[in-house]
């Protein structure tokens, strides 16, 4: 009798928590073990009409492989988010004057410490949260900003000139450094009328 693939998954999860250990060390600083092998039986149940019982080698194999494809996806996902995050982190100090300016990257340390790396979570927290309570326009021109669109193209896109495009944007900017002081405050009201006067 063929056994089902929801049955292998459950037999042979020991083994897929060891080889997610060994195999994927980097992403265990973002994800827990069980997390990943979640995602991976999650992946292997949408890919079970491609499934085929051959034996336990192949299906193990099989297993692998599906593993690996995972493993490159949150990869991808991780690497994409530090990109964005870098980028957000410039914006934020930029809003919060502690910065020249956009392009230039935060200073670098050979390993930022507990205290750096907390403070920067804490900023990126206060900046997602201020260009949550932002007007829908505000927000858009901000995330323009964080995507590096250039300016020709969000005129374009506006429906506006180029140094409308410029206004709008440098006063989106002025209302999200507003925001994220009004957030570093501390336990207040914070809400989008009042953040985006």
């Amino acid at each position: 009798m063929t056994p089902s693939l929801a049955d292998l998954l459950q037999s042979h999860r020991d083994a897929l928590l060891r080889f997610v250990e060994r195999e994927a060390s980097n992403l265990l600083r973002h994800e827990t073990t069980e997390d990943l092998v979640q995602g991976i039986h999650l992946r292997a149940l949408e890919a079970e009409r491609h499934f085929e019982w051959r034996g336990e080698k192949e299906f193990l194999g099989w297993l692998a492989a599906v593993a690996r494809q995972h493993f490159a996806d949150r990869h991808a996902y991780w690497t994409a988010l530090r990109r964005r995050a870098g980028k957000m982190l410039r914006l934020s100090a930029l809003a919060t004057g502690t910065d020249a300016g956009p392009a230039e990257a935060p200073p670098r340390s050979p390993g930022p410490g507990p205290a750096t790396l907390a403070e920067r979570r804490d900023l990126l927290v206060r900046a997602a949260r201020a260009i949550e309570v932002l007007y829908p326009r505000d927000r858009d021109l901000v995330r323009a900003i964080v995507e590096d669109e250039p300016l020709s193209d969000l005129a374009r896109r506006l429906g506006v000139g180029y140094e409308a495009a410029k206004k709008a944007r440098l006063r989106a900017l002025t209302r999200f450094r507003k925001a994220i002081e009004l957030l570093a405050q501390g336990p207040g009201d914070t809400r989008g009328s009042e953040a985006a006067t």
